[in-house]
């Protein structure tokens, strides 16, 4: 119990230094937790056939795929014409599309797949690519809040309310106020992107 305490609070404090990369730390950790026989090769190892890792791992091959094909670059050609010339339209479309798609799929999938295409965005639009990554992905979180399946969590609550007998949630029971948090995320995200890029051109400079 003390061994699992002490990896679990040096593994968190890692991925809070950031100086690591984040998944040498989660291994490390895994091979921790193996080395000093808190869990099996089994049970170390059977995180990797987890039908969610397979999934999130085949989707950030198709993002790649949809890189190198060049279709996020006609992508995000045919969603330029929407924002044109502006930084803040070509936002909210980031926002928007995110929170659509993240709003019927996982979160860590729908960054997956949109991450090349707003990357090819950005660089078309001589936009820095912090402005609109970290808004995207705070975008596929509030997207999830939208709907009964966005967000593993709320179908839990949703499964656990059937189970003991009451009435469980529909499919949009969340939308209001998933619609008030995308709408106060515009509100921060904004100009927190635009500190983002002062901050990365005073680096630069330095």
């Amino acid at each position: 119990m003390v061994i699992t305490f002490i990896i679990l609070i040096a593994t968190a404090s890692l991925f809070v230094w950031g100086k690591i990369r984040s998944d040498i730390v989660a291994l490390c950790s895994l091979l921790g937790l193996l080395l000093t026989g808190i869990l099996t090769p089994t049970e170390a190892l059977s995180g990797f056939s987890n039908p969610i890792v397979i999934m999130i791992a085949a989707l950030f091959i198709v993002g790649g795929a949809i890189f190198q094909t060049g279709l996020a670059a006609r992508v995000s050609k045919g969603l330029l014409r929407f924002a044109g010339n502006s930084d803040y339209k070509l936002f909210l479309l980031v926002i928007s599309v995110t929170a659509l798609i993240g709003s019927v799929l996982s979160n860590t999938g729908t960054v997956a797949l949109l991450m090349p295409i707003v990357v090819s965005m950005a660089t078309s639009s001589n936009m820095s690519v912090r402005r609109l990554l970290m808004p995207m992905a705070f975008a596929s979180s509030i997207g999830g809040m939208m709907t009964l399946i966005g967000t593993p969590p709320i179908l839990i609550v949703h499964n656990t309310l059937v189970e003991s007998g009451h009435r469980g949630f529909s499919f949009f029971t969340t939308l209001p106020v998933g619609i008030i948090l995308l709408f106060c995320g515009i509100l921060l995200l904004w100009p927190l992107s635009k500190t983002l890029d002062k901050k990365r051109k005073k680096d630069d400079d330095d």
